[in-house]
């Protein structure tokens, strides 16, 4: 079935333009829930769950300064099992938080924009401390640059994995299923309208956290969701931040390594 649709949408490209790309944001922003392995699903039933006003949900571990972890597309806050052990042994407290059309939070749509909204909207309802760090994985930690327009940011964020130019992520998404350019720049011209921010405007390279938080960026070099080169375009166009690459891990792993998560832990010290 994958296989059939980029010819689906190539052939709707020339045919109806409109709809290709009405069914292309469809499918862009619509999240599949991936089921959880069972050594996290165990792990969840640990924590303590908490609903918002909004519906969504979190689960919390621990007790201290509160650690806010953002997971990333088609994942969920329980992502985080391996290092949230390790932030409640360091004396935090971790709220790992399931973002619109995520996990156990209701919805069915959502995009870099709606979770920063999100996000703050459940901040601002004050059922936990304000956070002293973020700790966005993928597309959680893409959801920072529109956050940092929101909300005052905490003193530390962590980022891993993430696209940094958003740009990247709608033009692969296009060429993944075969639009064509015309139907390809009207498709990124409605995402803006409907989100109300440019590409620009929500992407990591254009808004540089370095100068409001102390930040730690984490990327693999064989990251094959999120190209290093985004990671590169990121030290590039910041001031500041601490850069750390790593290899053989991918994607998701970045996460799940112990080397990296001691890593994480001990940035998360800084006074």
């Amino acid at each position: 079935m994958k296989r059939l649709i980029p010819i689906f949408f190539r052939l709707l490209s020339t045919l109806n333009s409109h709809l290709a790309v009405k069914l292309a944001t469809k499918l862009f922003t619509h999240p599949r829930r991936e089921p959880r392995c069972d050594e996290e699903m165990q792990f969840l039933t640990t924590g303590k769950q908490i609903t918002f006003a909004s519906g969504r949900k979190a689960r919390i571990w621990g007790k201290g300064k509160v650690v806010w972890l953002v997971h990333g597309w088609e994942s969920r806050g329980s992502t985080f099992y391996k290092l949230i052990p390790k932030l409640v042994e360091q004396g935090y407290q971790a709220i790992a938080w399931d973002g619109p059309a995520h996990g156990d939070s209701p919805g069915k749509y959502s995009s870099v924009p709606e979770n920063a909204r999100a996000l703050v909207e459940d901040l601002n309802q004050g059922l936990v401390e304000k956070p002293m760090a973020f700790i966005g994985h993928s597309f959680g930690g893409a959801t920072m640059a529109v956050v940092a327009k929101l909300y005052l940011l905490p003193k530390i964020i962590v980022i891993v994995s993430a696209p940094t130019q958003i740009r990247n992520v709608f033009t692969n998404f296009a060429k993944l299923i075969k639009l064509s350019a015309k139907t390809t720049k009207v498709f990124i011209t409605r995402a803006e309208q409907q989100t109300g921010y440019s590409l620009q405007k929500a992407s990591l390279t254009h808004n540089d956290l370095s100068l409001k938080s102390q930040v730690l960026i984490i990327h693999d070099k064989e990251d094959d969701v999120i190209d290093y080169t985004d990671f590169e375009a990121l030290k590039e166009a910041w001031q500041g931040g601490e850069f750390i690459t790593t290899q053989n891990l991918g994607h998701r792993l970045t996460i799940k390594d112990d080397v990296i998560l001691n890593k994480i832990v001990n940035f998360l010290k800084i006074k």
